[in-house]
């Protein structure tokens, strides 16, 4: 009779993922087992190799896009709508971008391959944000320019913050007045 199992798959990905981050993919199964109670045979007859376990837990995290694009076009002014949008994708660039970092690091890792199983969070951001901007184009409170230049401009400017905090060359209290002033520079070729 088997026995009932006692740890759940997330909860065994969850601990690997931390460790992954910490230590990097050289990380050994046999703390990850010991750090969570079970025996290192488990993780291989769940995953199957160190490989397989690494790619699981290293799968970045879903943006949770009606949490970041929770102002509606039409509401408040468009400035303050941009900034908290932006704010919004800033702190899920934060949260992945350690994670993406280690796994394109691996030697395994394949970026089409990848994309067969998982969709890229810049891309979902990049097809809200240009929902909003053509709704607020739509009620005429802002310019129907070029709004796919304008979505890639203020997308990679973010992302761009995420990864110099990820790095050290920019400080998080820095990024606000950045997000500020991009917006601000973008309005003057948004506005009506």
């Amino acid at each position: 009779m088997p026995r009932k199992q006692t740890i759940t798959d997330e909860a065994i990905l969850a601990a690997a993922r931390s460790l992954f981050l910490e230590v990097g993919a050289k990380a050994s199964t046999r703390v990850l087992a010991k750090t969570i109670g079970i025996s290192e045979a488990v993780i291989f007859q769940r995953f199957g190799t160190k490989e397989a376990l690494f790619f699981a837990a290293m799968v970045p995290p879903t943006a949770q896009m009606e949490q970041i694009f929770s102002v509606q076009p039409g509401t408040q002014s468009v400035v303050k709508n941009l900034n908290i949008i932006s704010d919004g994708i800033v702190a899920y660039f934060r949260e992945i971008m350690p994670v993406f970092l280690a796994l394109i690091a691996h030697p395994a890792f394949d970026l089409p391959t990848f994309l067969q199983n998982h969709t890229m969070p810049a891309a979902q951001i990049s097809q809200r944000l240009t929902e909003y901007l053509r709704a607020e184009a739509a009620l005429g409170r802002i310019q129907p320019a070029d709004i796919p230049a304008t979505v890639e401009i203020l997308r990679s400017h973010l992302h761009h913050l995420a990864m110099s905090e990820t790095i050290g060359a920019h400080q998080t209290n820095e990024t606000k007045k950045a997000i500020q002033a991009a917006v601000k520079l973008l309005w003057q070729g948004l506005a009506p």
